[in-house]
């Protein structure tokens, strides 16, 4: 499982910034300043179900995202943390991401809604600590 990690995250980096959303919007977020660290953000599939993406952490150069498995016929008006989760690949209902770095431009250009601010908690940082870890050797 350890050998995955490195693929897997150069996977989720390509599909993020890629984007999955094709209907025109208004972004909440518009700069750096406006990208809050802890805010859930949805953001509309293809299909026209929402996602709910959560922020972990924002740096020079990336905003590191954890997307929920959870998908909502609309736009939810407000989402009960602890409600969202990963689920598993090969789950009827998809899977989420724990842990993904995205541009900040990439992350701007998405047509995302603000739905609220809450903490980071301590194992959801698992992912991006792996990550720090995976930057840091190849430097």
């Amino acid at each position: 499982m350890v050998n995955l990690r490195l693929p897997i995250l150069c996977l989720t980096s390509l599909m993020a910034a890629s984007g999955c959303s094709t209907r025109e919007g208004t972004a909440v977020a518009k700069d750096n300043q406006s990208i809050q660290v802890g805010g859930l953000y949805a953001s509309e599939n293809k299909d026209g179900t929402w996602r709910v993406t959560k922020v972990l952490a924002v740096d020079e150069c990336a905003v590191h995202l954890r997307t929920y498995a959870n998908k909502f016929p609309e736009l939810p008006a407000d989402v009960d943390p602890a409600t969202l989760t990963l689920g598993r690949v090969g789950d009827p209902g998809g899977f989420g991401i724990g842990h993904y770095p995205v541009t900040k431009e990439g992350f701007l250009n998405e047509n995302r809604v603000l739905i609220k601010v809450v903490p980071v908690m301590e194992e959801e940082l698992e992912g991006y600590r792996y990550y720090l870890e995976a930057m840091k050797e190849d430097r």
